[in-house]
């Protein structure tokens, strides 16, 4: 992680963490042991420290700047953004109807899409789409952009076969090598064309513009249960045909000699066919398939516009509202954007007001999740999956399946309690399920102790559909929590790092929506745990639920803080680390008073020996975090006023040791990796203004006073002077880093020690070699003792 942390010992000597070489920086802490691999225990009833009677003892630990910067690696990126707080619900009233006038592309509800009901009786294998339907279509579609560098097709002809484009179709408006254009080819080569992709891509309003480009005269709709060799039975005259989600599969492949027999039999009636399948078809021969991208998302919402009453207001003007760049930050179905476009348009004529229109995303997320959640099409296995890919959104793929295998376990247990899970090993393949979850996979490196590691990774499309699914299992399936619960416990003990802070932002997501439960089922539960991983998995889900907006976090650590049980008191002081710069003077406030806390009761307790480490540890880490804020050293900035603040602590008794501890602590961390960059605490100094009389320059007095109560302290001083050498060494290749030390290390010799102290330290400094001080020590020697400059001599009286 970041730089030396040492704890100040009581013999004087620099400690530092458990199994590390004195002066060596600290990197991550060894895990003690592993996490037992099973379900969930009872919960541990909390004990008073009276009673410290434990039989086993964890000893794992980590340093609390360590485990802040673990929590924000390992946390979905939407966890710690506004974006993830509810801006509306589907409770309040009915979201689902579809505004805006015409709808385009595939519409989903209930899991499945939206089923055309054709005339005639049961054994109607075919029915009929009105043309005026395929005209309403044609008036919103947008053709995918153009590829770059390709030249544009003259107005009324087509580039391959140089006719007029029928039915008022200009074949400028795509582009021959887009899918558009590569699949009419072959329509018009073949008379049948394959379509894949995923559903929400507007696929099949792609396929009837083809079949539109064509000159179809009528549109026929054919059932896609249909075998491959049944469908040239139902072909009519002049006609195009559409079948919509046609399956595919390897045991029911649509092969070479289907396609040829449907052409040959489509040139006889005159007709032409586009069959639209899923985004893996298994499709045999050369005929093969073509795959369908829509347009970007911005060029989609623009054709919708540009047909709407927008009262005047420019179309530019309103894709430029942050409200809408944020839905068209990623790609969402083309039946939602059609949804949005409506919005917007109402927006413009002051129909809507703009927190509605911001609050799209999640409606959208909402409707998509419980159609997943309500869908029978949907397996146990199925939605297990969805679960986990919700806790695990944007980590690696394989952790994702692996545990979701896990949790369908847990909720096998559940619905089929005599019937033991049977989870396919070989079943759907993953680009089928990331599919079918409105996924992406990408590869990205995935920061471990050993350094960066190459993965394959998934993360919904949409931001918002994690959280909203997490929301809407805990809220609206009760039935489910039990088997959520345990897996959750399961995973808060699990050894890999990314696991657990998976664990907790979960628990983050499940208290902001229903706070009293999840505090009794996980939060309090593992907060009064004996094991370390556990308890930081409740510091974990506090800080992260107050991200979220969880309401009463401060109240729960703060009366936390002064508990009987020292567990308790760990987790919240723990937590004030990791979110304690969000209220920073409540925090600092609620540290000192329980350094006060523990004095009254005599001292640490034997099951927590490093109490009042462990609260300067918090101490600290909450102070550098709140000190990299823009203006933290101005007037009414957090660094200005409570460094100043510690600084009146330090006349004597524990609150004294708590504020030197709080300092050496603070002396460790870097803005680099691995101990390397620049101190934190020393940029903060560095940027703070030297004025006297101004905020920084009395946050800058403030932290040069601290720092000689460090050095002459017996206890700290040999710690504070380490730090000192770190700094010096850090100083070696940073200017900025350097200038800032020339400018402490004046205020740091008041006395004729002061400045011994600190000329032996440099004096005797090594660098690499072992052989020399570093030329950065021997520059701040000279800042110590500045050369004199000469002064003339008297002239002689002239006589």
């Amino acid at each position: 992680m970041n730089a030396p942390h040492e704890h100040p010992a009581a013999d004087g000597e620099p400690v530092g963490l458990p199994g590390q070489a004195q002066g060596v920086p600290a990197g991550p802490v060894a895990e003690a042991h592993t996490a037992p691999n099973a379900g969930p225990e009872p919960d541990p009833a909390p004990a008073p420290d009276s009673a410290d009677q434990h039989s086993e003892t964890d000893t794992e630990t980590e340093y609390a700047w360590d485990s802040r910067q673990d929590l924000y690696r390992h946390s979905p990126g939407i966890m710690l953004g506004s974006s993830a707080r509810l801006g509306g619900s589907l409770v309040g009233g009915d979201q689902h109807g579809v505004s805006g006038g015409q709808v385009t592309g595939d519409v989903i509800l209930g899991g499945s899409k939206i089923e055309y009901h054709l005339g005639g009786d049961g054994e109607e294998r075919s029915g009929e789409i009105p043309a005026a339907e395929v005209e309403a279509l044609a008036r919103y579609f947008v053709f995918p952009s153009r590829t770059e560098g390709a030249v544009a097709v003259p107005d009324g002809t087509v580039a391959e076969h140089g006719t007029v484009a029928e039915h008022g179709a200009r074949s400028d408006e795509w582009e021959p090598d887009s899918p558009f254009g590569l699949a009419l080819t072959r329509l018009r080569e073949h008379r049948v064309a394959v379509l894949s992709g995923p559903a929400t891509t507007g696929r099949r309003a792609a396929a009837l513009m083809l079949l539109r480009a064509v000159g179809s005269a009528g549109y026929r709709a054919l059932d896609p249960a249909l075998s491959p060799g049944r469908l040239a039975g139902e072909l009519r005259d002049g006609c195009g045909h559409l079948i919509a989600d046609f399956p595919t599969t390897a045991e029911r492949p649509l092969r070479e000699h289907h396609l040829r027999a449907l052409s040959e039999k489509l040139r006889a009636v005159g007709g032409h066919l586009v069959i639209v399948v899923g985004p893996h078809p298994v499709v045999h021969g050369e005929i093969g398939h073509v795959p369908w991208q829509p347009p970007e998302p911005a060029e989609l919402l623009r054709g919708h516009l540009r047909h709407k009453d927008l009262a005047g207001h420019g179309i530019d003007a309103l894709l430029a509202l942050a409200e809408v760049q944020s839905v068209l930050g990623h790609r969402r179905p083309v039946a939602e954007l059609a949804r949005f476009a409506g919005r917007i348009a109402a927006y413009a004529r002051g129909a809507l007001p703009l927190a509605d229109l911001a609050a799209f995303g999640h409606y959208a997320a909402e409707r998509q999740v419980r159609a997943w959640f309500d869908s029978t099409e949907q397996t146990l296995h199925d939605k297990a999956f969805l679960i986990a890919l919700a806790t695990f959104d944007e980590a690696p793929y394989p952790l994702t399946a692996e545990l979701s295998d896990v949790l369908f376990g847990f909720l096998q247990r559940i619905e089929n309690p005599g019937e033991p899970a049977c989870i396919p090993v070989f079943g759907t393949s993953s680009a089928q399920r990331v599919e079918h979850a409105r996924a992406d996979r990408y590869r990205e490196a995935e920061e471990t102790e050993w350094g960066p590691v190459l993965q394959t990774k998934v993360q919904f499309r949409d931001p918002l559909t994690g959280i909203t699914l997490l929301r809407e299992v805990w809220a609206g399936h009760p039935s489910a929590r039990p088997a959520l619960v345990a897996w959750l416990r399961r995973l808060a003990v699990d050894p890999r790092p990314v696991v657990r802070t998976r664990a907790a932002s979960t628990a983050a997501v499940l208290a902001e929506t229903d706070l009293p439960s999840t505090m009794a089922l996980l939060i309090r539960p593992w907060a009064t745990e004996q094991r370390f991983r556990a308890r930081l998995a409740a510091a974990n889900a506090l800080a992260l639920a107050h991200h979220l907006g969880a309401p009463h976090v401060p109240r729960i650590l703060r009366e936390w803080c002064t508990a009987p049980d020292h567990r308790l008191r760990w987790t919240a002081v723990r937590t004030y680390a990791l979110v304690g710069d969000s209220f920073p003077g409540e925090a600092v406030e609620a540290l000192t008073e329980a350094v006060h806390g523990m004095d009254a009761r005599g001292g640490p307790v034997r099951a927590w020996p490093a109490e009042l480490d462990e609260l300067a540890q918090s101490a600290a880490t909450l102070l550098l975090a709140a000190g990299q804020n823009a203006g933290s050293w101005e007037a009414g900035g957090a660094a200005a006023e409570l460094w100043p603040a510690l600084a009146s602590l330090t006349r004597g008794g524990v609150a004294r040791e708590f504020v030197l501890r709080t300092v050496v602590h603070a002396c460790g961390p870097t803005d680099g990796t691995g101990g390397t960059g620049r101190p934190l605490l020393l940029d903060l100094f560095g940027r703070a203004e030297a004025t006297a009389g101004t905020p920084g320059g009395l946050l800058r007095q403030s932290l040069a006073a601290l720092w000689r109560s460090v050095l002459n302290d017996p206890v700290c001083s040999l710690s504070g002077l380490e730090a000192m050498r770190h700094w010096v060494r850090a100083a070696g290749d940073d200017p900025d880093a350097e200038r800032a030390l020339a400018e402490l290390l004046p205020l740091l010799t008041v006395s004729v020690e002061d400045t011994k102290r600190l000329a032996y330290l440099l004096e005797n400094l090594r660098d690499e070699t072992g052989s020399a001080p570093p030329a950065v020590a021997l520059r701040l020697l000279g800042v110590l003792f500045p050369p004199r400059t000469p002064t003339a001599p008297a002239p002689r009286p002239v006589p």
